[in-house]
């Protein structure tokens, strides 16, 4: 079992309150093999919306660390102060779970790297730089990691599916155009993390692809994405075009009407499932689909107790 730290940015990575993110989070990294040594959580606790989640955090044995908001750039430097120390100070710690998406961050995990230490990401899609994510051993997005515990009467259960073919060229249409929107280079490398970030379903050796460049060569003749000239091969759309939101999101954005009130994921599912086999796109639970909906800002999400709701953002 390998010894781990947390350390979070709750300022760049904020759950909804109340979720049982938390609780989640650290099954999630035991359940992955790991022992956790200590955790700290970083940020200005004076803040309202962060009450609910810091007496969550301190009832698991968080430590806070409060950073006045007025001090730019404190929570980063104060972070990656923590991380350096522990790598000498205690050299048995073998995994660090940094809970952060932002680019700040590359050179502590380059830092950790050269120490031998492995590192997770935990990120939030919406904001997160890939170039931060492409250092990282593992990275997953924070919705991800709770997507099992949420109930779904109407549920399937697991089974290995793999996006297909003509969904995995959608999503990489996708991933380009969202990188273009977000002022971001989309590099190969970089719309290879944003399409796992998007649908980590999506794997293209599954789709028969050995090489990453065979993938790229592929979708580009079937998208019309192209690529410009040079050592990064930047990717772009055609004429900054917009892509397409893929399919399967518009029949889950339709299944939800005018988008007014709450709708159950129970109902939600057996509504999109009478129009569209969700497995046909890399998808088995109906909840996983959901998360990847909220990663690209479609739909809002709550729970209470138990039971889960959604509606359009």
């Amino acid at each position: 079992m390998e010894q781990t730290v947390i350390l979070w940015d709750i300022e760049n990575v904020t759950p909804q309150a109340d979720s049982g993110f938390v609780s989640t989070l650290l099954e999630f990294i035991e359940t992955g093999g790991g022992v956790i040594s200590s955790a700290f959580c970083f940020g200005d606790w004076t803040r309202r919306n962060f009450v609910r989640i810091s007496r969550e955090l301190a009832d698991y044995n968080f430590e806070l660390v409060h950073i006045p908001k007025a001090r730019k750039n404190s929570a980063d430097i104060s972070l990656i102060t923590h991380a350096t120390e522990m790598i000498f100070l205690y050299p048995h710690l073998e995994r660090f779970v940094i809970i952060t998406g932002d680019a700040d961050f590359r050179p502590l995990l380059q830092t950790l790297r050269k120490n031998g230490k492995k590192t997770w990401v935990i990120c939030d899609a919406g904001n997160a730089s890939e170039d931060l994510l492409a250092l990282a051993d593992e990275y997953f997005d924070y919705r991800a990691i709770g997507a099992d515990s949420i109930r779904e009467d109407a549920d399937t259960e697991d089974s290995e599916v793999h996006v297909t073919k003509k969904s995995a060229f959608e999503l990489f249409e996708e991933a380009v155009s969202i990188m273009e929107r977000e002022k971001k280079k989309p590099t190969p490398g970089a719309v290879k993390v944003k399409m796992k970030l998007l649908n980590d379903n999506f794997d293209e050796t599954k789709l028969g692809y050995p090489r990453w460049k065979n993938f790229i060569d592929d979708a580009m003749a079937s998208t019309g994405i192209t690529q410009a000239d040079g050592a990064d091969g930047i990717l772009s759309t055609a004429s900054g075009r917009q892509a397409e939101l893929p399919v399967v999101f518009k029949e889950l954005l339709a299944t939800l009407g005018k988008g007014i009130e709450w709708i159950p994921f129970s109902r939600a599912s057996k509504t999109l499932r009478a129009n569209i086999k969700i497995e046909d796109y890399g998808y088995t639970r109906f909840k996983k689909l959901v998360v990847d909906a909220e990663k690209r800002g479609l739909v809002n999400v709550k729970n209470s107790g138990l039971n889960w709701y959604l509606k359009k953002a």
